[in-house]
């Protein structure tokens, strides 16, 4: 997972300013064991005591994603949901579709394989991908 000091270092050395908004969002981000929708990251900035409206919430996301220091996760529920994009973090999650958990999974082999595959049939090259599992968790079987 990333570290929020990396990734406001990261903003400073391209001349960005360190509000303390911007620098609590990443702080929750970083720490968030699951990517976490707009609400979410509101009331965890109010925990704080930093009042925040939606629209700043809001801006500060998109500003993140255009730095490509977080992203939006699209689990299929109709909520947008964001994480922290880390130098060496792709992962993938599950979804219990009962209780709607959501878990980080890392995959060791990756997709490299069929990527490539994908490039030698198609002449298509793969510059991102995003895959979900959704099933059941073990407590709600």
């Amino acid at each position: 997972m990333a570290n929020s000091d990396l990734l406001l270092e990261t903003l400073k050395e391209r001349g960005h300013r360190m509000t303390k908004v911007r620098r609590a969002m990443l702080d929750i981000l970083c720490r968030a064991k699951t990517p976490l929708a707009a609400a979410e990251l509101i009331s965890a900035l109010n925990r704080r005591s930093l009042a925040v409206n939606k629209t700043t919430v809001y801006r500060e996301i998109d500003f993140l994603q255009r730095e490509k220091l977080v992203r939006e996760v699209d689990l299929l529920d109709g909520k947008k949901r964001y994480e922290v994009l880390g130098e060496h973090d792709h992962h993938h999650h599950i979804i219990c579709t009962s209780c709607k958990a959501i878990r980080c999974m890392e995959m060791h082999n990756d997709l490299d394989a069929l990527e490539a595959d994908i490039f030698k049939r198609f002449r298509f090259k793969v510059t991102s991908h995003s895959l979900e599992f959704f099933g059941v968790c073990e407590r709600c079987q």
